[in-house]
């Protein structure tokens, strides 16, 4: 398993070359570049710094194939669990998912949006399974073990440790780091939904508020000009929420330890072992890959806005740290943690059809936005999240802030910084896309990442449906708190 994960990397960077010769080629001859100052600035501050195809606007029926891919990610896991087991298979979600895409990949093309598709597949796409497989891999050769009382205040410092790590090493990286020794911890026990839950929600996202490292939508903000120790001034809502959520959560679990049977709670108290670390070589090449990402770019690499196929040594140094991380770790270090590549193959099948699939979902919106009416501060805050929830947050991030300095007549992240007004904005753009991409298993990759992992484990974990119940049932009185206090 670990050699066909090298390999599809590798088969993927050796892609490149190819992708980069065919994204320079012409749509053909249905494209119809229509280039207004709107769009030629959104591209001047494309995060990838190439230039992409240019079509004529789309149909709202565009948006169906990405509707039903949702809608296949919400009730198929319910109905193929009460009869065939259909959607556990990784193939058959990478059927479905290129099924759909290719439905979007015709739509667009026949409107001239070739490029875009080209642009989203090698600079979006692959980039960003890269980046979450070097996570994934080279968090699962560090072991955390030892197995200490699955107390409710033991599991909370978990959720504390995690939620800070997050900002630094990611939120995929620390959920992989952390979710296996949780889930140990919490093997006796017959109450852990809910702790997985929380996890997500703190860990997987409103942990990574704190730096450009922690989530995507703020590393591309820092991309286009956003200061690297900008995001510290979202400390404050990071601990409103978190201590709102981090208390709700002990007195949740304090409810369920109590529901625990005394069998199973004397079998926690037996097995205890003390906690230590096996792969600490790991954490090098964790910090490998923090450093890859935060230097190997166009701020520091100049000649990448000339080139930006260059921006792909960053994907070169990746796959480096991943075959540095199998070659010096041992190799029962991963089987006692269990570790398998069914989540990242699942999250990398299903996202290719999703980041296909709303495309349209996405033109439409960045071309469409203002008539949405967002002109206010928790507006952008609501209307930002909400949407993270349900598309990858990155995009969204940049196409509201895009929607943004339209709507107050800027045009640089300078002015909106030196605008005390905008700033707020910015904030709530910030924060609407890392927090509420909790909302959902597809919100964050993390999510659905930790959701397989909880599963192997032999946690039953909630359908989307079921996982959409509990987030808005916790979290979305955590946001209307939120707005009253930092986005009236």
């Amino acid at each position: 398993m670990k050699q066909k994960l090298i390999s599809v990397l590798l088969a993927i960077s050796l892609f490149l070359p190819a992708a980069a010769l065919l994204a320079d080629e012409p749509a053909g001859e249905t494209q119809t570049p229509v280039h207004t100052e709107e769009t030629q600035s959104a591209h001047e501050e494309n995060s990838s710094g190439h230039h992409e195809t240019i079509g004529e606007d789309l149909p709202y029926w565009s948006v169906i194939p990405f509707i039903l891919i949702l809608l296949s990610i919400a009730l198929l896991p319910i109905v193929s669990h009460t009869t065939s087991h259909w959607w556990e298979s990784n193939t058959n979600k990478l059927i479905l998912a290129l099924a759909l895409a290719a439905v979007s990949f015709i739509i667009l093309v026949l409107h001239g949006w070739f490029g875009k598709i080209v642009h989203t597949l090698v600079f979006e796409y692959v980039p960003f399974i890269i980046l979450l497989g070097s996570l994934f891999y080279i968090s699962g050769g560090i072991r955390l073990k030892g197995d200490i009382e699955a107390t409710p205040l033991n599991n909370t410092i978990f959720l504390i440790i995690g939620t800070f790590l997050a900002s630094f090493i990611g939120t995929t990286g620390a959920s992989m780091l952390l979710i296996r020794p949780i889930l140990k911890t919490n093997s006796e026990r017959k109450h852990v939904v809910h702790t997985v839950i929380f996890f997500i929600f703190l860990v997987s996202n409103i942990g990574g508020s704190l730096t450009p490292l922690g989530d995507p939508p703020l590393f591309l903000g820092y991309l286009i000009g956003v200061p690297f120790t900008w995001t510290f001034k979202l400390l404050p809502e990071l601990l409103v929420a978190g201590v709102i959520l981090l208390i709700t959560y002990f007195i949740w679990d304090t409810i369920a330890y109590g529901k625990e049977t005394g069998k199973d709670l004397k079998k926690d108290h037996t097995r205890k072992e003390k906690i230590s670390l096996e792969g600490q070589v790991n954490f090098i090449w964790l910090l490998g890959v923090v450093l890859s990402v935060a230097f190997l770019n166009q701020n520091y690499i100049p000649a990448i806005n000339n080139n930006p196929y260059l921006a792909f040594v960053r994907e070169g140094v990746l796959i480096a740290l991943i075959l540095a991380s199998k070659f010096t770790t041992k190799g029962h270090v991963r089987e006692h943690n269990k570790f398998t590549l069914h989540p990242i193959q699942e999250v990398a099948y299903l996202f290719i059809g999703i980041f296909i699939t709303m495309i349209p979902a996405l033109i439409l919106l960045e071309h469409h936005g203002k008539e949405l009416g967002v002109t206010e501060t928790w507006q952008f805050f609501w209307v930002t999240g909400l949407f993270s929830g349900v598309l990858d947050n990155a995009p969204t991030y940049l196409t509201f802030l895009s929607l943004a300095k339209g709507t107050l007549g800027f045009n640089n992240v300078a002015q909106i910084l030196a605008d005390s007004h905008a700033e707020e904005i910015l904030k709530a753009i910030s924060v609407g896309a890392v927090f509420m991409g909790a909302l959902t298993y597809i919100g964050n990759a993390p999510n659905f990442m930790v959701k397989s992992v909880a599963e192997e484990n032999n946690v039953k974990m909630p359908s989307f449906g079921g996982y959409v119940l509990y987030s808005f049932g916790i979290l979305i009185p955590t946001f209307i708190l939120l707005t009253f206090i930092f986005f009236r």
